[in-house]
């Protein structure tokens, strides 16, 4: 008797997968949902349950639930193969077969922020994703959508837990993807350069529905409901990138084949691949074994996974525990409540949740992590719980680490005036971590700062009032997100814009106070800066008595999405 093959999903289980993803604060009203669709089995699959989903609202399983109202297809035409432009074509034409709105998005290879386009024999695999997500969120910005599903699933989760594995991850980052994460500033440093998205990114979302099913499954979906779909040949040639070599490797221990077919890759994916056996074999949380099967490493990858999700509440939970009132854009962390915090896995999520949280690089970037550098994160653990009182320091990320004394009744003292002080009543140590200076804070009207931290505004704000925009919203140092109101902007600023290409002024936003926090001048030539607006220590900001027409808000997040 033959076997019984691979479920399709069905509706209303797809149903409870969707609704796993959903965003903490859920899905805003009347939003819309983008696909990544490239046109293969996973993303047709998607597709075809997401609009299925969204145009079923009626049914008793659904009723009253907040959903996206409308999806929209995004296909991305990397123009790297000779099948690239039929695939987007194809994809296009399923997305219409379905009744889905559609957008193909090309990459200008050569255009800015664009590299060239990548040739034959050099690494493509990260050039093609960055450019590949940054045109994606052009096409979520330019339709409107809120958040993007792409067609992941439970066989390209093993496959990343293993890449991650070959790049030195620890066990957080072999639990592989999240089944929702926020998009984040992006891995570009430069506003305008390839990666960036700035403050935008933190409200838009990724979610990957079908992360817990297997391949099989999904193609048993496509072949009940008869789905068109192409699978693209590339997928299958081990010597293109790192993932293809995984799923080759996987695909012949699982059919009990011969490897030689993985003889001649190129050196870096050759040398990854056994980087990969080495750190499986020195897992703590579970056996990962690369010769046991798909079935096994489903298994491994759960697992990873699922402790990902418990390491995530307890760092949440030591947080709100252990957190002090801070100065804005800081954080004082109670020292005596520290030494609860065993587990060591939890302390290395704890000190990245943050850096991330207090570091000038964009937020939810290697850079904000500090890069995951193994022996800078594990100063940093090893200073906060060996001692109080230790001196200031700083481990990469961008973060300062400084001691501190906390009373509710007495003010904050942080840095060397903490070093060897007894505590008096109602006194307790404490960790401050901020943003690490560029140059002592006493010397920021006088030093040369970036243009990251010395931002002339000039020409938006005159474009802006030419345009007759309401407000202007600009980013400062990856932290504060400035907020104009030009229907508030004081007269005597105004005059000064109006001549500002005769006069030479120009208003600027620049950092003040030890944690540079954000301040709005006035500049002209061979005159000291007026300061217009400026960040208070205790939250508030001073228009120096004109209308509240400047906010400042610290924008960077502490939760783990």
């Amino acid at each position: 008797m033959a076997g019984i093959g691979p479920a399709p999903i069905l509706f209303n289980e797809f149903f409870q997968m969707f609704m796993r993803c959903m965003p903490p604060n859920g899905w805003p009203v009347n939003s819309k949902i983008a696909v990544g669709n490239s046109g293969g089995p996973d993303s047709t699959c998607l597709l075809f349950l997401l609009k299925k989903l969204l145009t079923d609202l009626r049914s008793k399983a659904m009723a009253g639930q907040s959903i996206p109202t409308s999806v929209v297809s995004l296909s991305v035409n990397h123009n790297l193969q000779e099948t690239s432009r039929s695939m987007a074509a194809h994809s296009a034409a399923n997305a219409a077969a379905m009744g889905v709105e559609h957008l193909t998005l090309d990459i200008p290879w050569g255009t800015p922020p664009f590299s060239a386009k990548p040739v034959a024999g050099q690494p493509m695999e990260q050039v093609a994703r960055e450019a590949r997500y940054h045109v994606i969120f052009d096409g979520m910005v330019r339709t409107g959508a809120h958040s993007v599903a792409f067609g992941h699933h439970a066989d390209d989760q093993v496959e990343t837990s293993l890449m991650r594995l070959a790049r030195g991850t620890t066990e957080l980052g072999a639990g592989g993807m999240r089944r929702c994460r926020r998009w984040g500033m992006g891995t570009g440093d430069v506003e305008g350069g390839l990666g960036w998205v700035g403050h935008h990114g933190l409200n838009r979302w990724i979610m990957r529905p079908l992360l817990e099913v297997r391949k099989d499954r999904i193609l048993a979906t496509c072949e009940e409901h008869q789905l068109d779909y192409v699978n693209d040949p590339t997928n299958f040639q081990p010597e293109i990138t790192l993932r293809n070599a995984i799923r080759q490797m996987l695909t012949l221990q699982e059919e009990g084949k011969d490897m030689s077919a993985l003889s001649g890759l190129p050196q870096h994916i050759s040398g990854s691949l056994e980087k990969i056996k080495i750190a499986a074999a020195d897992l703590q949380e579970t056996t990962m074994d690369l010769e046991g099967g798909l079935h096994q490493l489903h298994g491994a990858v759960k697992v990873l996974s699922s402790r990902l999700e418990d390491v995530d509440n307890e760092v949440t939970f030591h947080l709100k525990n252990l957190t002090l009132p801070s100065p804005p854009s800081t954080l004082i962390l109670s020292s005596h409540a520290l030494p609860a915090i065993v587990d060591p896995t939890v302390r290395l999520a704890f000190v990245l949740r943050v850096m991330r949280y207090v570091s000038f690089h964009p937020w939810g970037s290697l850079r904000a992590d500090g890069n995951r550098r193994r022996t800078s994160i594990q100063r940093i653990i090893d200073t906060l719980w060996q001692s109080d009182g230790a001196p200031s320091f700083t481990a990469g990320g961008g973060v300062l680490w400084q001691p501190a004394i906390f009373s509710a009744k007495r003010r904050l003292r942080v840095g060397t005036q903490c070093l060897g002080r007894q505590l008096q009543p109602g006194e307790r140590f404490a960790w401050m971590a901020s943003r690490l200076p560029a140059v002592p804070y006493y010397m920021l009207d006088t030093a040369t700062l970036s243009s990251k931290l010395d931002i002339d505004i000039t020409e938006r704000l005159v474009v802006a009032m030419s345009r007759g925009d309401d407000s202007l919203e600009v980013l400062f140092d990856c932290r504060f997100l400035v907020r104009f109101d030009l229907s508030q902007i004081p007269e005597k600023l105004v005059g000064a814009l109006r001549k500002y290409q005769e006069t030479g002024v120009n208003v600027r936003i620049k950092p003040h106070a030890k944690y540079y926090w954000p301040k709005v001048v006035l500049r002209k030539p061979s005159y000291p800066d007026t300061t217009y607006a400026t960040l208070m220590d205790n939250g508030q900001i001073d228009t120096f008595g004109h209308a509240p027409w400047v906010t400042m808000e610290y924008i960077r997040l502490l939760d783990a999405t």
